[in-house]
């Protein structure tokens, strides 16, 4: 009897025991879980707030039309997109307006890749917008105090588009009554072979000459003394820094 009662006992606290064990185990697993659970539900919170800011963030960017960019890019100076040319036409353009502007004086205004459609119309408004748009003229001559149309020069290139372009040009001038006059589109046009094209079109008046030297304009003198007294003649308005003189009726 008193060896049954020693094994109840003995299976009673080891029963006792393994249920402590267990309770105490249950516990710490729990504390444990709870723990990974507490971490893993920070960085759940994070990650929401995070795509939160973002979204708001592009919001911002696109009502306001701004790009950010990284911070090493905008840190960085920002390199600047337009230079100044050295000079205001290239060089075969600028060579022949130098020449050109020597030839008619001062008499003549000069305009440089004037647009046809700025002293130009056409019939048909709407047809005509797209006819002229794009196209320009090399130089435009006018006179200088009226401003009206003198003449037009056309620089031609090589090639099946210089020709369509000049051909179209020259069927307008014809068609407006003006002269145009073509040259090549070179470097080397001298100031002989402008003034042999234009000599026409730039005939002077019985009232006005342009000086033979400089090609500023001359008026009308009588000599007062010496051999050629009570003779008139054309003297250069920048006399005597330039002595270009004529004969009335003849240059010298």
């Amino acid at each position: 009897m008193a060896g049954f009662i020693t094994f109840i006992c003995i299976v009673a606290g080891t029963t006792m025991l393994f249920r402590f064990l267990r309770k105490r185990e249950m516990e710490a697993f729990r504390e444990a879980d709870m723990s990974a659970f507490e971490d893993l539900k920070l960085v759940r919170e994070k990650k929401l707030i995070d795509r939160v800011a973002l979204k708001g963030q592009a919001a911002i960017a696109a009502n306001s039309n701004v790009v950010s960019l990284p911070a090493s890019e905008t840190s960085q100076p920002i390199q600047p997109v337009f230079t100044l040319k050295k000079a205001l036409f290239d060089e075969v353009h600028r060579l022949f307006y130098e020449c050109l502007e020597k030839v008619v004086g001062n008499k003549y205004r000069i305009f440089v890749d004037v647009p046809l459609e700025d002293f130009v119309r056409v019939r048909q408004e709407k047809t005509g917008e797209r006819i002229l748009r794009g196209r320009k003229l090399s130089f435009l001559v006018c006179n200088k105090k009226s401003m009206t149309l003198v003449c037009g020069i056309q620089l031609r290139g090589s090639g099946s588009d210089f020709d369509r372009q000049f051909h179209f040009v020259k069927e307008l001038f014809s068609q407006i009554e003006k002269p145009l006059i073509d040259f090549p589109m070179i470097n080397n046009i001298s100031q002989e072979e402008i003034r042999e094209k234009l000599h026409k079109v730039l005939e002077e008046s019985p009232l006005s000459r342009s000086c033979p030297k400089c090609s500023r304009e001359m008026m009308m003198r009588k000599a007062v003394k010496g051999k050629n007294a009570g003779k008139s003649f054309w003297v250069c308005t920048e006399f005597p820094s330039c002595n270009g003189i004529a004969r009335i009726g003849r240059f010298s």
